[in-house]
């Protein structure tokens, strides 16, 4: 059986789209050669705070549409997008770990796990595949598993660290996204407002994440109340290549991410889905090829450890859902 991954979504966001991706050390380099929440908002009173810094760029990004492009641009639009993202870099920064449900997909099968952080990282139990439980030596196999990890956690604690990794990578893009995109309201979708975006021709993206985040156009889902992410559906509108191809490149791709509210304030990536055609991948924990579905959040605490993790996730009475 397969590590598990972590999303997060934005997940992906993000990266996808605002926007989600994964790319190998040798492509982490200067691409510029080549190419030649409520709190959140409170904060925008405060002075020159992130939130005041993100508007901003928001509406210099309008100024230079509407000036170079002549084309009709809503600034509201834009202005929302950096509020949205004030807020998600915001409940980024708190420490939570929580646990859930989990429905993936593993080459041709389609597992069922509880999941959940610890300080040492992600530990999950498999609890049926393809909708069926596991029999007993399934069951075996997986306690077993479990079982190594509890003497010797290092798979656990690299995995960690790659996603922390990607976690920061991650921030950096979000924090790009107000100037990298040329947004548009597109109408309401149930209570949720829609915003179209497509890449902002005036920037210039200073990575190799960033030109595949650029290179990304679709639609996002707004809660207007809360000013958070709800969904991002994105799309590669153009073949993106890394040292003239000889490094890597991405032919096409589709990003789908979906985020639900867990508690007040809180958001959680409940949803990816994830096609990338090419010789690379933009984060480490995130696949070209990648469904997750996750569900039943509840918040555990922030200084779990393995050992409690693995006593939680044996004692907890979950059932997997019925194949159909």
């Amino acid at each position: 059986m397969e590590k598990t991954n972590k999303l997060f979504f934005f997940s992906v966001f993000a990266a996808g789209s605002l926007l989600l991706g994964k790319a190998s050390p040798a492509l982490s380099g200067n691409a510029a050669e080549e190419s030649d929440g409520q709190s959140g908002f409170h904060e925008a009173h405060r002075g020159a705070s992130p939130v005041t810094e993100l508007l901003a760029g928001a509406a210099r990004t309008a100024s230079v549409a509407n000036r170079d492009r002549g084309r009709s641009y809503s600034a509201t639009a834009g202005e929302l997008v950096g509020a949205v993202v004030a807020n998600e870099l915001t409940d980024r920064e708190k420490q939570r770990k929580w646990i859930c449900m989990v429905e993936k997909r593993a080459g041709k099968q389609t597992l069922t796990e509880v999941q959940i952080e610890t300080e040492e990282g992600p530990l999950y139990r498999v609890l049926a595949i393809d909708g069926a439980a596991l029999n007993r030596d399934q069951r075996q196999q997986d306690d077993a598993r479990i079982g190594r990890l509890m003497k010797d956690p290092r798979t656990l604690l690299q995995l960690k660290q790659a996603q922390d990794e990607d976690e920061l990578k991650l921030e950096k893009l979000m924090s790009l996204m107000p100037e990298a995109f040329v947004y548009d309201f597109d109408g309401v979708e149930e209570n949720l407002l829609r915003v179209k975006f497509h890449p902002n021709p005036d920037y210039r993206p200073p990575t190799y994440e960033a030109r595949v985040i650029h290179s990304l156009a679709g639609t996002i889902l707004i809660d207007p109340e809360e000013k958070r992410l709800a969904k991002v559906e994105g799309y590669l509108i153009n073949r993106v290549d890394f040292g003239y191809g000889l490094l890597g490149r991405i032919d096409s791709g589709t990003v789908e991410l979906g985020r639900v509210e867990v508690g007040p304030q809180q958001w959680k990536t409940a949803f990816i889905n994830i096609h990338f055609s090419g010789r690379m991948a933009i984060f480490k924990t995130i696949n070209k090829e990648h469904y997750e579905r996750r569900s039943d959040f509840r918040a555990v605490a922030s200084d779990l450890s393995l050992s409690d993790a693995k006593d939680l996730l044996i004692s907890r009475v979950l059932s997997p859902p019925q194949t159909p």
